[in-house]
């Protein structure tokens, strides 16, 4: 029997391992196409939760503003409600009443609190599981009528508000200079540095040639669109403006400045309110520079008076103050003229003189896990005619002049 003739297979042509190397890279394709599509879903999903907490820090920031305009309309429906004589009748001090804006708000409610009872805390623990919050958010009121603004520089940009109607018969103000206040922003500018060089030897160091009537002299010229500048413009990081300023940010697009210089000059200053100074609320700096020739001495007994805590010793009218200056201060006492002759300088500076809070700067910030948004608005506060027939529980009125969200 003849057997079949067996096929002679050369080498190389044995094509069983090409089944395995397709089924091999197959495979391998099908990894990378899960592994991409794997993390395409979690960014995906990282996206879809970081805006869902924008949206949460948001509104909660929101929230935070919200509630402290309430507070703010509160505060001037009790200081309207309070004020004066009743409220020397009813005990209630005007400290007191500034508290209901000056007190922080925040969330999480803290609990550890001096004096918080176990219940207390077990209210506020409750409140929180159950409100749904994710996040944290605070709110900080600030008084904006202590600081200098910086528009005052435009003449005809400054105004002189009163909170208390004036009557039809009186003259209205004449419009202050530009020489004016310029010296008096040059004095409350170069009352900061002298503060700053006494407590820093090295910030002394290396801005004693610091050329302050020339920056004043930027100021003008960014702000002012009829001054005429006296220093050159070779240093202009950038062209004058030539308008009002409505930033403070707007400081570091002028000549000779830096972060030290802002850091410096910025808390002190505002471009959002009025040319009216409260001095109930004027501050150690604010008021050294208002009135260089008050001794430390005399700054500090001027705070001790005005913040007692046994007698309510806040200023009712301007006319209060320089009383006071007449009594207690050496350069003013039995000096009419030299009383005549600072109100003359507030005058042509632009500068008010008040007794209550109408400028504020809100700051209402949220975080929800790594997102966090930021509000600050500048309100003021419109006041009431006391002479008029609007009832005493209508809203008292708030106008947000300007507004920027982070």
């Amino acid at each position: 029997m003849a057997s079949s003739p067996v096929p002679n297979k050369k080498i190389g042509q044995d094509s069983s391992g090409i089944a395995l190397f397709m089924v091999i890279a197959a495979v391998s394709v099908l990894a990378i196409l899960v592994s991409e599509f794997t993390y395409i879903s979690q960014i995906s999903q990282m996206i879809a939760y970081g805006a869902l907490d924008q949206a949460k820090a948001h509104y909660m920031a929101k929230s935070a503003l919200k509630l402290s305009l309430l507070r703010l309309k509160a505060y001037q429906f009790a200081k309207n409600k309070f004020s004066g004589p009743s409220a020397a009748a009813m005990g209630i001090p005007n400290s007191l009443i500034e508290q209901i804006w000056k007190f922080p708000f925040s969330y999480p409610i803290p609990t550890n609190i001096p004096g918080m009872t176990i219940s207390d805390k077990s209210l506020i623990e409750n409140f929180e599981k159950e409100s749904g919050f994710d996040g944290k958010m605070s709110a900080i009121i600030e008084s904006e009528s202590a600081k200098y603004n910086l528009n005052l520089l435009v003449a005809n940009y400054a105004t002189a508000p009163s909170p208390s109607p004036t009557p039809s018969s009186a003259a209205p103000p004449p419009p202050p200079s530009s020489d004016g206040a310029q010296k008096s922003l040059t004095d409350y500018l170069g009352d900061m540095m002298t503060q700053k060089f006494q407590a820093d030897p090295d910030f002394a160091a290396n801005y004693r040639d610091f050329r302050l009537n020339d920056f004043v002299d930027s100021l003008t010229s960014w702000a002012d669109q009829k001054y005429t500048r006296r220093t050159p413009p070779n240093q202009d990081k950038v062209p004058m403006k030539k308008a009002p300023f409505y930033s403070i940010n707007e400081l570091h697009m002028l000549p000779i400045i830096d972060d030290d210089l802002y850091n410096l000059f910025a808390p002190g200053l505002t471009v959002h309110s009025s040319s009216t100074i409260n001095i109930n609320g004027i501050q150690t700096e604010s008021l050294h520079a208002l009135i260089p020739l008050m001794s430390k001495e005399e700054i500090s007994d001027f705070y001790k008076y005005r913040d007692s805590d046994e007698v309510d010793n806040h200023f009712n009218a301007a006319d209060d103050f320089y009383k006071y200056l007449t009594n207690n201060v050496a350069v003013f006492k039995n000096n009419q003229p030299a009383i005549e002759g600072l109100k003359k300088e507030f005058q042509n500076a632009g500068i008010t003189l008040d007794t209550s809070e109408s400028q504020f700067k809100i700051t209402a910030r949220a975080e929800v896990n790594s997102s966090i948004r930021t509000i600050e608005a500048w309100v003021t506060l419109v006041p009431l005619d006391p002479k008029s027939a609007v009832p005493i529980s209508s809203d008292p009125g708030l106008k947000i002049i300007f507004m920027k969200m982070m």
